[in-house]
């Protein structure tokens, strides 16, 4: 019997994580806690079939974990189950943020259970996966190519595998592929925007900000991403101005943060405009959007609208 919390940004490593643990078992049932309930849950799980077989019941958006809330009587229900849970049913929890280790069943799961944190890639990671990923595929590319694709991508690494996974199909058998159709094939326009939207929005300018985020609204890009962009852009300032705050110098800091030149001198000049509490509770607002957002609270274009008047004005 296993009951393991997982928590991180990315569903593509997340996924990763689930197919480790469950290593090929066909007999799993999955629950979307935005759609569900903690007797949901707990009734599967104390089921037992005929025939005594195990089973997975993996539990998406169990944000309740971080900073969303089950009430009173769901948290003793969900404890008095980790107390004597059915041996036959493995729980994979799946929380999107990050923990909050004050709340009981957080500590209940640590105590006597297994948590599992996947952080965000570095920018090496990713490269390195992107290169295993196609060579198993047979597919041959420059280091050139996979760093334009991963910058192009904002270091984010569901973009990334999303990019790689265009290109396969442009070209649809083992291939050498060439830089030129690299920038042909990935999103630019798309990409382009987001450069856009994520800059205005940090640098205060409601219009521009409002403006691209009805571009990007018509090409259909998910409001997850782009909070998943700006919060990353808003981690990188805060880490430099922790960094500067140690009197470390730029090419310390370009190393332990994997940065480019380029991107370096970007987010210098934006983190200046900033104190580290602002980035700090623009985090705080970000992860509260967010949860929102996948909770059904608030429609999605209309939350991030908010969030920009909130912060730009």
């Amino acid at each position: 019997m296993k009951i393991i919390l997982i928590y991180g940004e990315s569903l593509l490593l997340i996924n990763e994580a689930i197919n480790n643990i469950v290593k090929g078992n066909k007999n799993i049932t999955s629950f979307d806690f935005n759609n569900c309930s903690i007797t949901d849950i707990l009734i599967e799980a104390g089921y037992v079939s005929m025939f005594e077989e195990e089973k997975f019941i993996i539990i998406r958006n169990a944000n309740f974990f971080g900073s969303a809330k089950l009430s009173d009587k769901d948290t003793e229900l969900l404890l008095k189950y980790l107390e004597e849970p059915n041996s036959l049913s493995h729980l994979i929890f799946i929380c999107n943020e990050k923990l909050d280790s004050r709340k009981k069943i957080t500590k209940k799961i640590k105590e006597k259970y297994e948590i599992i944190n996947i952080p965000p890639l570095k920018f090496y990671e990713i490269e390195s996966r992107v290169e295993k990923y196609l060579q198993s595929k047979n597919y041959r590319i420059s280091k050139e190519s996979i760093r334009y694709i991963i910058n192009n991508s904002l270091n984010h690494y569901d973009l990334v595998m999303n990019e790689i996974e265009k290109i396969i199909l442009y070209y649809n058998q083992p291939s050498f592929i060439k830089q030129e159709d690299v920038e042909q094939i990935i999103s630019k326009s798309i990409n382009s925007n987001n450069f856009l939207f994520v800059d205005a929005l940090i640098d205060g300018d409601i219009k521009t900000s409002l403006d691209r985020l009805n571009d990007l609204k018509t090409m259909k890009v998910e409001p997850t991403v782009l909070i998943s962009l700006i919060a990353r852009d808003i981690r990188i300032m805060l880490s430099i101005k922790k960094l500067l705050e140690q009197n470390k110098r730029e090419v310390e800091i370009l190393n332990e943060l994997h940065l480019t030149d380029w991107q370096l001198e970007k987010y210098l000049k934006k983190a200046f405009l900033y104190k580290i509490k602002e980035l700090e509770e623009w985090l705080v607002k970000l992860t509260n959007l967010d949860l929102k957002i996948k909770s059904g609270k608030l429609e999605k274009y209309n939350a991030l609208e908010l969030f920009i008047l909130d912060i730009c004005t």
